[in-house]
């Protein structure tokens, strides 16, 4: 019997009508690769100046439109002076060279003024008092000293004073000794608001990157790196970014948004502070190797405390200490007022979510931990991840109305004292605390609480 088996006719199995749609398919993708391989980068698109400063030889500032030369000379201070004020408003243009200032030169309402491969020097460069829509881009700035001094005074590279809707980009600050920028308050009628300090680099300095002063409002301090500061360690104190004290004649600044920047090695000091505002935003910054990295207290010059201060956010950061140093600090910091004879202020509406902090509080002996809050009234604190960190995990200190959930602690080393995962001290008579739904990897002192009444804990 002959095995009678299927013939295969050696033709494809797929019908036609998917075969072609295929190729055409495979063809538009090549073509696609092959254009975008072709296509050159994008080029930077030149900027259509008002002014043009140039310097060789000598300085030549140009009426772009006209080619009608303004000033050529060897005076940096008087060209740079003469190029800002050539126009009301519009685009000055520093196309190359290297500049020395010796005081502080004033840009007026609608001036931008870019550097293309320009550099700076001088101890003020730039000043925008009473003035709208001003734009500092693109410059190097440097102290004239070959290193940065003590800390003596306000000169600042950039200020700032009682203006509105003013941009800071891309600009290098180093080795100065006080203020790399600073918006001033020199009278309780000035008001500064809509500033935005964005991707700028803040280099080896000795006192403080950013100074946001009183009665400022809608303050963007974004994408900005800030590295080696103070490292001589000429001063006691020294700031990534900073808010200034307070005062009980003055209003408090408002709205301040400090995210997205990176804070590395302040062995002295603290990487972001805050002596006193309301709603005050902190948001996913890298903070690394700073003596205290993230610092929110009402701290008033006067030492008055009529109302308290309220509605701060700590939330997305990552914070790593350095337990080698000589003195590291506990990580997040939050305390309300202190006056005179035993008054408190509690700092009001807090919340403290997502940051991961590790690696500090290394001396501390009391007032420790990974997350501090000292005299506050109302707060959330959920979702950090804590580790490595000296003492304890989460320190409440004369906390009110508080809520600690959902809160991963671990590592936590022995310092001077037992360890505890959440402490609970110097509750009034009359207080609510909600402990619940935390990770400690501690069995004995687990958390530890000084009080009763309302004290809730799961």
């Amino acid at each position: 019997m002959r095995n009678k088996g299927k013939i295969l006719s050696g033709k494809s199995l797929l019908p036609e009508k998917i075969v072609l749609p295929l190729l055409v398919l495979a063809v538009l993708i090549i073509l696609y690769l092959t254009y975008g391989y072709f296509i050159p980068e994008k080029e930077e698109v030149p900027v259509k100046a008002d002014i043009i400063v140039t310097k060789n030889q000598t300085i030549t500032v140009t009426e772009a439109g006209t080619g009608i030369v303004i000033y050529n000379g060897t005076n940096d201070h008087e060209a740079i002076r003469k190029a800002v004020s050539a126009i009301d408003q519009g685009i000055v243009l520093f196309d190359g060279g290297n500049y020395k200032v010796a005081s502080s030169i004033v840009l007026n309402s609608g001036i931008t003024v870019i550097g293309k491969d320009c550099t700076i020097t001088g101890h003020s460069v730039f000043r925008i008092s009473d003035a709208a829509d001003v734009t500092v881009k693109g410059f190097d700035f440097s102290n004239p000293d070959e290193n940065y001094g003590r800390h003596s005074g306000t000169k600042s590279i950039i200020e700032i004073t009682n203006s509105r809707d003013c941009q800071i980009l891309e600009n290098t600050f180093r080795n100065f000794g006080d203020y790399g920028l600073y918006v001033s308050t020199l009278s309780p009628l000035h008001h500064s608001t809509r500033i935005t300090i964005k991707d700028n680099q803040f280099l080896d300095y000795g006192y403080c990157g950013i100074m946001i002063g009183k009665q400022a409002s809608q303050i963007f301090v974004e994408g900005n790196l800030f590295r080696d500061i103070n490292t001589r360690k000429i001063n006691p104190n020294s700031y990534g970014v900073a808010l200034a004290k307070g005062s009980s004649t003055y209003r408090y600044s408002e709205y301040i948004y400090i995210r997205n920047n990176v804070v590395e090695n302040n062995p002295m000091w603290e990487g972001i502070d805050s002596h006193g505002a309301n709603h005050v935003y902190i948001l996913d910054n890298t903070i690394t190797d700073c003596r205290i990295p993230i610092s929110v207290a009402q701290i008033n010059s006067d030492n008055l405390y009529p109302e308290p201060v309220h509605n701060v956010t700590i939330k997305g950061n990552y914070i790593k200490g350095n337990m080698s140093a000589t003195k590291q600090d506990s990580g997040i910091y939050v305390i309300g007022g202190r006056g005179s004879g035993g008054l408190i202020q509690p700092y009001r509406d807090i919340i403290i979510s997502g940051n991961t902090v590790s690696d500090v509080n290394n001396w501390l002996h009391s007032n420790d931990g990974g997350i501090v809050l000292m005299n506050v009234d109302g707060a959330r604190v959920f979702g950090n991840r804590i580790s490595n960190v000296g003492g304890t995990g989460i320190n409440l200190a004369g906390a009110n109305n508080v809520q600690v959930y959902d809160n991963d602690i671990k590592k936590l080393v022995r310092i001077s004292k037992p360890i505890y995962g959440i402490s609970v001290s110097q509750a009034k008579d009359s207080y609510i605390i909600d402990i619940r739904d935390n990770t400690i990897d501690i069995r004995k002192n687990c958390i530890y609480y000084d009080a009763d009444y309302a004290f809730t804990h799961k």
